[in-house]
């Protein structure tokens, strides 16, 4: 073979095996970035669901008060309704 055609031979294996190694340090380097980047990304929902949750059971909670006196209120005026119907037979 001629002396050109062999440095020209050297030459783009040299620069496909550089390509090749810079290709394969970027994928080394870009690789765990990306995972890290997608674990705080899934923890960030996480926290955001957890807090969504935590409003849920509160609001549930408060409901939960607002029906007991609600209830209480309404044992209340079926007891006073029950009172003015006696007082109605009475008077009849």
């Amino acid at each position: 073979m001629n002396p050109v055609q062999l440095a020209a031979d050297e030459g783009m294996i040299w620069s496909f095996g550089s390509m090749g190694f810079i290709l394969a340090c970027a994928l080394l380097v870009i690789w765990p970035t990306i995972a890290v980047w997608r674990a705080k990304s899934q923890m960030s929902r996480e926290s955001d669901y957890k807090s969504i949750a935590e409003k849920a059971v509160l609001t549930q909670q408060d409901m939960e008060r607002e029906l007991v006196e609600v209830r209480l209120q309404l044992n209340d005026m079926s007891d006073r309704v029950k009172s003015v119907e006696r007082v109605l037979k009475d008077v009849e």
